[in-house]
């Protein structure tokens, strides 16, 4: 697995079409996952980078959270470190949907942040 592959120039995406020519028996025993944001996209659509694109077996672009989603995604986050109760309340849940739009990684960033502020506010919900 390649994570942040959006980072990479266009020398390495050449590497990794090799990788991808080899061949047994008519059967690729190589898997690879790529794994990145967006920008990956522009990069793979780029002629230079079609023979790639052309050997990619499957694509997916993960969605965002939907607003319904944030709270479970947050209680389920928060209970597998231990916390059982719910400190978020409705109003911050629909204000980290609004800031994040429901990216799981800006959820995670803007929810450690509220959990930070609260703990130094002594505050027992959000």
């Amino acid at each position: 697995m390649l994570d942040e592959i959006h980072l990479a120039d266009g020398k390495v995406l050449e590497e990794l079409r090799l990788l991808f020519n080899f061949k047994m028996d008519s059967q690729n025993p190589f898997i690879l996952i790529l794994s990145g944001q967006t920008l990956i996209r522009n990069k793979l659509a780029l002629n230079a980078n079609s023979p790639l694109r052309q050997r990619l077996t499957v694509k997916y672009v993960m969605q965002g959270l939907k607003p319904g989603e944030i709270q479970e995604y947050c209680a389920s986050r928060l209970k597998n470190a231990g916390l059982h109760e719910e400190i978020f309340t409705p109003q911050a849940l629909e204000a980290i949907y609004a800031i994040t739009k429901g990216l799981p990684r800006l959820v995670n960033n803007l929810v450690t942040s509220c959990l930070i502020c609260a703990y130094g506010r002594k505050q027992k919900q959000i």
